[in-house]
């Protein structure tokens, strides 16, 4: 009887290794061993091999003002890849994007800044959350593409929204202002903070910063029973306004977004920005003009650049990290560069 019983269990356990095998084969049977004239499945997979291995690389050597040569290498790969038409909206670019979205809502979920830490996180485009101990403040983050075909999921952007306090936008352009963001902010009775006439008619709650002067207030967070300084600079993209926003969070560090200024007329006021205020972290678009000028003017103690990669624009103005270290490389203030989903530590 025991034989029996000890043979029909042998038997059930080499049954399942074999159905285990089995699925196994079927599993490797729907990887491509060759691309034979299959050219664009052999692309995106190419790519999302690239992009994977990019991000090993880069947590391997995280942001810093003294970039290594491995993480330019990286930085540099990444340039190639959003330079290559072929892989607009594909699916290994849109897995891209959103895996980097999903890391930051995890890290702002289960890595909360210590005492004496700020956290910045940089999103596409010119997007960044800025996290400290007390308060989480998203500035001009957006799904990125079309508004019928975005690149970033609704559960996903939901997943950034969530652990954020308050929204700023620095100018109307579609790449620095989302309206389905701005609604899941207005959903949760989270401040949106915009220059005035900023989508005027919808039921948003929004707080109107404007004029041709430098404004100066405190904006109530009342989820968080606390307010935020801040004040906004009249710069502009060519004629349209473009606010800089100068915000001091509860533990005294001060964080400055350019968006997109690009005026030369306000060179005049920027180049003063630094002796009346003071600037801790400068999150700079990679082409404003007067890079050396405006970074003297402001005196900030660290920058981060952003902007590069705008998938939006042609590839000859898909402003490159590579352009990055070029056009930065006479700044004598510490810059970092990052990609989608990484942080900075600034202590």
């Amino acid at each position: 009887m025991m034989t029996t019983k000890k043979t029909h269990l042998f038997f059930q356990i080499a049954a399942l290794g074999i159905l285990f095998l089995g699925f196994q084969v079927f599993i490797y049977a729907q990887e491509p061993q060759n691309y034979w004239r299959n050219p664009d499945v052999m692309i995106q997979d190419q790519a999302t091999l690239l992009f994977e291995q990019a991000h090993c690389v880069l947590d391997k050597y995280p942001p810093s003002a003294l970039a290594s040569d491995e993480r330019k290498l990286a930085l540099f790969s990444l340039d190639a890849l959003l330079h290559d038409p072929r892989l607009d909206n594909g699916m290994a670019f849109i897995d891209y994007v959103n895996n980097r979205y999903l890391d930051v809502a995890s890290a702002l979920r289960n890595k909360k800044p210590k005492e004496g830490e700020t956290k910045i996180y940089k999103l596409y485009n010119h997007g960044f959350v800025i996290q400290s101990p007390s308060v989480t403040i998203a500035m001009d983050i957006i799904r990125g593409g079309r508004a019928d075909n975005p690149f970033v999921g609704d559960s996903v952007i939901r997943s950034i929204v969530d652990e954020c306090d308050i929204l700023f936008i620095s100018h109307q352009h579609g790449d620095h202002a989302d309206i389905s963001v701005a609604q899941l902010f207005n959903d949760q009775k989270k401040p949106i903070i915009a220059p005035t006439g900023m989508w005027e008619g919808m039921r948003f709650q929004l707080v109107y910063l404007s004029g041709e002067d430098l404004v100066k207030e405190k904006v109530p967070i009342s989820c968080r029973n606390i307010s935020l300084s801040v004040s906004a600079y009249p710069g502009h993209q060519d004629n349209i306004p473009n606010h800089l926003y100068l915000v001091t969070t509860p533990e005294g560090v001060s964080v400055m977004h350019t968006g997109d200024q690009y005026n030369v007329e306000d060179m005049e006021w920027i180049a003063q920005i630094g002796n009346n205020a003071h600037v801790d972290i400068l999150l700079m678009h990679s082409w404003m003009p007067e890079i050396e000028k405006s970074v003297e003017g402001i005196k900030p103690k660290v920058i981060v650049v952003g902007h590069e990669n705008e998938m939006g624009h042609t590839i000859d103005h898909r402003e490159s990290f590579g352009l990055t270290f070029r056009n930065f490389q006479s700044i004598q203030t510490p810059f970092v560069v990052m990609a989608w989903g990484e942080c900075f530590d600034y202590f």
